[in-house]
């Protein structure tokens, strides 16, 4: 799996970039918290001491220290003491789709449609600058990523779908486009990542992940941009009809 972890180094680099001269607690913590959710940050990897992520941040260690006691209150970190210790990551569980539901069901439609168009045309527009930018490493490494959508495992299926558009974020060498899509991946991706319970649509949602690698491997930015916004739609529709279910 080295090649999803090389793919996902300039996302994970926007983690640590400096937050400038707002740099409060509440910023660190956001930040950190978006990247765990989102999948940039793996469960039980070992974060920066809390001097060195200071020094990242452009922020001062108290801030960083603050921040880190925020995160273990929510159960997204976990510090351990002596040798070998450090501050580690506790990601939630990918196939816990319970505050999903929750949340959907809270929604209004024009409130989802809203969400939807703002998540379709940032990941498309990512998509788009990946058939740009991408070379043919790049487009094995993202066929691998799909490597783990070929079993019915769905916590294995949202967090492949998870990494195959922080990837595409990644390929956009844009760190701004690389935090918006992980602050999105994190408020929204669980959404979007519901209606992957029913086979259907894993195997629609499959041909417009193919279809966006081969668009990208054929430098087709437009194709791209489409596959993309295809596959948004396509869990759009189930998510209403969805939501009128659980309401």
């Amino acid at each position: 799996m080295a090649g999803i972890r090389r793919l996902s180094s300039r996302t994970r680099s926007a983690v640590f970039a400096p937050l400038g001269d707002a740099g409060r607690a509440v910023r660190v913590e956001k930040r950190l918290e978006e990247a765990i959710r989102s999948g940039v940050l793996s469960d039980g990897e070992r974060l920066p001491s809390e001097a060195e992520l200071a020094a990242m941040l452009g922020v001062a260690p108290v801030t960083a220290r603050e921040a880190l006691v925020s995160l273990r209150a929510q159960g997204l970190v976990t510090t351990t003491r002596g040798r070998g210790g450090g501050s580690f990551v506790r990601r939630p569980p990918a196939d816990d789709a319970t505050e999903a539901r929750r949340r959907l069901a809270s929604m209004t439609k024009v409130d989802l449609a809203d969400h939807g168009t703002h998540y379709a045309s940032l990941v498309a527009s990512c998509a788009e600058l990946a058939a740009e930018r991408a070379d043919a490493e790049d487009v094995a490494d993202l066929r691998l990523i799909l490597a783990a959508t070929e079993t019915d495992d769905l916590g294995d299926w949202r967090h492949a779908d998870t990494e195959l558009h922080l990837a595409l974020a990644a390929l956009s060498q844009s760190a701004r486009l690389s935090r918006e899509v992980m602050r999105l991946e994190a408020d929204f991706g669980a959404l979007v990542r519901l209606p992957l319970y029913d086979a259907g649509h894993r195997r629609e949602v499959h041909g417009h992940q193919l279809a966006t690698i081969e668009a990208i491997a054929a430098r087709d930015p437009d194709a791209a941009r489409a596959s993309v916004r295809a596959r948004v739609r396509s869990a759009l529709g189930d998510l209403a009809e969805l939501r009128s279910e659980v309401r």
